[in-house]
């Protein structure tokens, strides 16, 4: 076998390979004598088929998966003996191949960067602990106890007014056609709840027990359901009665008829479950502040190939989010479609750009993660990853079934389940050997620290990326 490298620039690499036809020759005619091994021929005894006629009837797939085989051991060859690991499968291009000549072919790839000394000292990140003041934990009570409240029929006459309880029948239509799942019988509704579209609620207001109402809506422009998204809709609704709720009381029979032994542990479990979202948002916005900063300390060159693959990603998230579609197909009924000045603000060029730089900084931080993790020894646990799969199969009630074996016998799926705990225990190590500085703020200081650095935070990646690209610095 003959190996050249045709090109060794950055993390490109391009080789040319020659198979001799004898090594192709040899195998396939031991692939041959194992096929005449197994197969049945009449005339013939087992492992008696002469190769002539072996070599007729299966020559062609034996061939296919003989220069397969070779093609793949050359490949693992090259990429053993010149200690290279490829970003991407490797890919193959024929040169030259006739029937009992030489293979010749091309292999290019991006290889994987040599990241180097990775110093991860000086690091200092704040923590943000919320502190979680008690009127919040009564009006999370109260919501509570409102879901949980009992109705009873208004005693006077009289028109329905915001805030009572009807009891309706309703069925939606769009034209003619009706709304898949809008239509319901003795359903009972709050007046002014919000539940419902917008100005669904507002038409049945001043209404009388037993009126019959055409509800005129408009479903919003960012409906879950695309099919009736910004679609005109009417809605026939029959107000059977006319409900109002019971006060409210925070009491010991409150607590019972949720499950709790006592209001004061009713009130342990409300503040810890407010603790608990509170905790996360925080976590993720120390989050970013670390990757942020890894970022900033380490810049280095990173494969194209794997770039090209996320920003892919990206921008198909993103056009599903704005609803933009992308192809001539979907250009066909473009009256009905945005446009990405129209989403966003934003030229598609200024879009792709921004996104490419995104994109880049993801691979980059990726590729940091993992060899941060490697060289710290940083593994995802088999009980970590059945837990996560778990918890994902818990996601599709009714289909629990389908999704762990989805999961279980599809290794990308696994894979994407893998990824972020391990990403997640990288942090928590880098945490764990740098200052932190735990902030107290109230939740409201802490909702505006979110919005702000939200708002900042694309600007902040995209103006860093940027100086990165003018002024690269070496690592560490």
């Amino acid at each position: 076998m003959q190996i050249k490298e045709t090109l060794s620039k950055g993390l490109k690499r391009e080789f040319e390979i020659t198979v001799p036809a004898k090594i192709i020759e040899e195998k396939l005619l031991k692939r041959l004598e194992t096929i005449g091994k197994k197969v049945k021929m009449p005339g013939f005894r087992p492992g008696k088929i002469p190769l002539p006629l072996l070599k007729q009837r299966y020559k062609s797939d034996a061939l296919s998966e003989v220069l397969q085989e070779c093609v793949d051991t050359a490949v693992e060859k090259v990429l053993k003996d010149n200690k290279l690991k490829p970003a991407l499968k490797p890919e193959v291009n024929l040169i030259k191949f006739e029937d009992g000549s030489n293979l010749d072919f091309a292999m290019k790839m991006e290889i994987l960067p040599t990241v180097g000394d990775i110093k991860l000292d000086n690091l200092s990140f704040d923590k943000i602990v919320v502190k979680i003041p008690d009127t919040q934990v009564t009006e999370f009570i109260e919501k509570i106890a409102k879901q949980n409240r009992e109705t009873k029929p208004i005693k006077q006459t009289r028109k329905t007014q915001k805030g009572d309880i009807v009891i309706i029948d309703f069925a939606g239509f769009v034209g003619k056609t009706a709304i898949e799942g809008g239509a319901a019988k003795h359903h009972a509704l709050e007046l002014g709840s919000g539940s419902f579209i917008p100005g669904f609620e507002d038409q049945l207001i001043g209404q009388n027990k037993g009126d019959i109402v055409d509800v005129h809506v408009t479903f919003p422009e960012a409906y879950h359901d695309d099919r009736y998204a910004n679609k005109a809709a009417i809605f026939a609704v029959t107000i059977h009665d006319i409900h109002e709720a019971v006060p409210v009381v925070i009491d010991q029979a409150l607590a019972d008829k949720i499950g709790f032994k006592s209001v004061d542990e009713m009130k342990e479990w409300v503040e810890k479950s407010i603790g608990k979202t509170y905790d996360s948002q925080s976590y993720l916005n120390t989050k970013r502040h670390v990757l942020d900063s890894l970022a900033e300390r380490f810049v280095f060159e990173v494969p194209q190939n794997m770039v090209n693959f996320e920003f892919e990603n990206i921008w198909a998230q993103l056009c599903r989010e704005i609803g933009v579609d992308q192809g001539d197909a979907a250009n066909a009924n473009a009256k009905d479609k945005k446009t990405f000045e129209e989403a966003t603000g934003k030229s598609e060029k200024e879009l792709r750009e921004e996104y490419q730089i995104i994109a880049e900084r993801r691979v980059r931080l990726g590729i940091l993660l993992a060899e941060i993790g490697n060289k710290n020894k940083i593994t995802v646990s088999n009980q970590e990853l059945s837990n996560a799969l778990l918890a994902r199969a818990r996601e599709f009630p009714g289909q629990e079934k389908e999704v762990y074996e989805y999961y279980k016998s599809n290794e990308s799926a696994l894979a994407s389940l893998r990824a972020p705990i391990f990403e997640n225990k990288v942090i928590d190590y880098i945490l764990s050997i740098s200052k932190v500085n735990e902030k107290t703020m109230s939740p409201e200081a802490f909702e505006k620290l979110l919005i702000k650095e939200e708002e900042e935070a694309e600007k902040n990646i995209l103006s860093s990326a940027k100086k990165t690209k003018k002024s690269p610095k070496k690592d560490g």
